[in-house]
């Protein structure tokens, strides 16, 4: 991956790039919770997940943002709620950023028992079984079909810089994507709640600028880890 700069850019840096910055939603009442979440389970932030959008909107208030591209899901809505008010932006919501479908594990407790099947069930997709779903799930190809939908549209919009708030695995689908990487080597980087990634997008595989930053978060707003570490 190219090195990571510490400030996200005024402007695209080439000519007909788009500037796209992913968020993952602050900390929600299911994270507390340490349950497995996916596209099922909708709950709102908590009072520090609010908080962290508020720092993200002060994170990016130099940053020029055209469009705002949400998940339609109450987390992601309520994270990008900040950042749009401070712009009077009208986010759109797009259902292909929406978390992914974990089926039959959705509202499992993160235990030790989910954390041996979420490592055993990762080093599949890893091995390249990225077809494999579990029970009325996704698999991972799916998950970024919709992804590679979600950038089709972005890039339609015409905008120069698109904030993008999702959720940590689909955001880690939506990334493999954007970078022209093979889906199963999603769990490269971590994805921690409010945690910002910046990519230079001109159609082709994106360059990151800053991946997982959390800069903007005092240490009392950074979110406790529950889990595997591939819902972080």
């Amino acid at each position: 991956m190219a090195e990571a700069i510490s400030a996200v850019p005024e402007a695209p840096l080439r000519l007909n790039s788009v500037l796209l910055s992913l968020i993952r939603h602050g900390e929600s009442e299911g994270n507390v919770a340490a349950t497995l979440q996916g596209c099922r389970i909708d709950p709102p932030l908590t009072e520090r997940g609010r908080r962290q959008a508020s720092a993200l909107a002060a994170r990016l208030a130099g940053h020029p943002v055209d469009g705002i591209v949400v998940s339609p899901l109450m987390r992601a809505r309520e994270t990008a709620a900040p950042i749009a008010v401070a712009r009077g932006l009208l986010p759109v919501e797009d259902a292909g950023l929406m978390e992914f479908d974990w089926g039959e594990w959705t509202g499992r407790r993160l235990d030790e028992a989910l954390e041996l099947d979420l490592k055993s069930l990762r080093s599949r997709w890893r091995a390249g079984e990225i077809d494999l779903a579990l029970a009325g799930g996704e698999s991972p190809r799916a998950a970024a079909l919709r992804c590679a939908g979600v950038l089709e549209r972005v890039r339609a919009l015409g905008y120069g810089s698109v904030v993008l708030v999702g959720h940590g695995r689909v955001n880690r689908i939506l990334m493999t994507v954007l970078m022209g990487r093979d889906v199963s080597r999603m769990d490269e980087v971590k994805q921690r709640n409010a945690g910002l990634s910046v990519f230079e997008w001109n159609g082709g595989p994106a360059t990151p600028l800053l991946l997982d930053d959390i800069a903007h978060l005092e240490p009392e707003l950074r979110s406790r880890v529950f889990g595997d570490s591939s819902l972080r």
